[in-house]
């Protein structure tokens, strides 16, 4: 391989997308990007089938239709979802557009017909799959800055909490809020063990699992992300990276009542052998289900129970989505849950802010101003 190809080919894939688009306007094909009013509605949409060859484009669109509302969104939390779809690497979920960005918080600009939740001016935070017009959710609408939603798909935004606070809410606190509160019933003094737990979900779960009393164990990739949790009070604190993790807990004796997992292979399977007897296990992480990896049913033997959760999927249900989102922002005005850390960027600058996501070293959540 030349050195030039060996340089290509060690590219990040923003660079090679970058690289591509210059090549293609230099032959003529590519017609010149628009100008684009960040103070309109503009949409990003992919230009090609290459990984982060995505562009803001001014867009105008429809009315809401009679049961959504029409939001001009004010700020977007990231998702690490967003990455592997800009890097062409999202498993999508059934019937579940793959449209980047998804947790939103904005203003109510217009409502349809039968909307009886929202008024015109209402603040809101929207979980979001994309515009919709028509009934039908458009395709390659990623990062919409004014768009129709389903009513029963946003909520309002608590008083107490900022725009770039309360984008941070959707997909982390519905993933841990469902995950410990519903499906893995977490009472005070039980033991929780929280996997990449400085990450948006694993902070989210921080937070509820303070609130209802556990005793947290978590585990992080870095030591400085590490040390961070150290600095939030935490006393059981394990590497990420390592089966180190279970035969320090399983060394000292403990056992684990709820495990939040974020982690496959070999590790997951360190983790559901440190439950004890009916303990649940909640795992977060698609590459194993859409892989269809095996499970050995011998894992289970302590009468454990497996759930796999996918909030996405909650775009099929939103009575289920209604009623954990209103006890969750419940929590949030009683001040039972805190806002957790987030780095802001200006919607202009997406694909740095994808880009630093994709390298794993943030803590918290990263968030677009519009």
């Amino acid at each position: 391989m030349s050195d030039l190809a060996q340089k290509i080919a060690n590219m990040s894939p923003e660079k090679k997308a970058a690289l591509m688009a210059r090549l293609k306007n230099r032959s003529g094909g590519r017609k010149k990007q628009a100008e684009v009013d960040y103070s309109r509605n503009f949409v990003f949409r992919f230009r090609s089938e290459a990984p982060f060859d995505f562009a803001a484009t001014p867009v105008e669109i429809e009315d809401p239709d009679d049961f959504y509302i029409q939001v001009e969104a004010r700020t977007s939390s990231l998702n690490f979802r967003d990455v592997m779809i800009a890097s062409k690497m999202y498993p999508p979920s059934p019937n579940i557009p793959s449209n980047m960005g998804s947790d939103y918080a904005g203003t109510v600009v217009k409502v349809g017909a039968k909307v009886t939740k929202f008024s015109v001016g209402d603040e809101v935070i929207v979980l979001f799959i994309g515009h919709t017009e028509n009934g039908e959710v458009q395709e390659n609408c990623h990062f919409i800055k004014t768009f129709n939603a389903f009513e029963g798909c946003a909520f309002p935004k608590p008083e107490n909490l900022t725009f770039e606070e309360a984008a941070c809410i959707p997909t982390v606190f519905l993933t841990a809020h469902l995950g410990l509160v519903r499906y893995g019933r977490l009472e005070k003094g039980e033991n929780l063990l929280v996997h990449m737990a400085t990450g948006g979900v694993g902070l989210a779960a921080l937070e509820i699992g303070k609130s209802i009393g556990a005793n947290i164990f978590a585990t992080a990739g870095t030591g400085q992300k590490r040390d961070y949790l150290a600095s939030k009070g935490l006393q059981h604190i394990f590497d990420s990276r390592s089966a180190e993790f279970a035969e320090k807990i399983g060394g000292n004796g403990d056992e684990m009542d709820v495990v939040l997992n974020s982690l496959s292979g070999e590790l997951m399977s360190k983790s559901l052998e440190l439950l004890r007897p009916f303990g649940r296990f909640i795992h977060i992480d698609k590459k194993d289900v859409a892989n269809n990896s095996p499970l050995p049913m011998g894992l289970l033997i302590k009468g454990v129970s497996f759930q796999f959760l996918d909030i996405s999927l909650l775009m099929a249900n939103t009575t289920e989505l209604g009623r954990a989102f209103g006890e969750i922002c419940q929590q949030f005005v009683s001040g039972a849950y805190q806002p957790i850390e987030h780095k802001v960027f200006e919607v202009k600058d997406l694909k740095s802010a994808i880009t630093e996501l994709s390298r794993g070293t943030h803590i918290g959540k990263l968030v677009v101003r519009f």
